[in-house]
């Protein structure tokens, strides 16, 4: 008699406990709703979650950026980079000869 007593009184708890974790879920997923409806509060999500998978996995940030070895420093032999460098130099100069006159 005292086992089957303890069981339901274990299995009362349990049930108060799973609905006061529903009642808390469902006031988490509405509060989340709330915050995320207005776009300043989601702009600020969007860079806390990067932020979290940055320093979480900081190798998956380095793979997804351009591979910039020679920035800065063009090596004098390397014609074909030298020539893809004069003419991007001579682009802006042609679209501010074009702008001004």
């Amino acid at each position: 008699m005292q086992t089957t007593t303890q069981t339901q009184t274990q299995m009362k708890t349990t049930s108060k406990l799973l609905k006061t974790q529903s009642w808390a879920l469902i006031g988490l997923g509405t509060g989340a709703l709330v915050w995320l409806s207005f776009k300043p509060n989601r702009i600020k999500t969007k860079m806390k979650f990067k932020d979290m998978k940055r320093r979480v996995r900081p190798h998956h940030i380095d793979r997804t950026q351009l591979p910039i070895n020679k920035a800065g420093h063009p090596d004098p032999m390397d014609v074909d980079d030298n020539k893809m460098v004069e003419e991007g130099a001579m682009y802006s100069v042609n679209y501010y000869n074009d702008k001004k006159g």
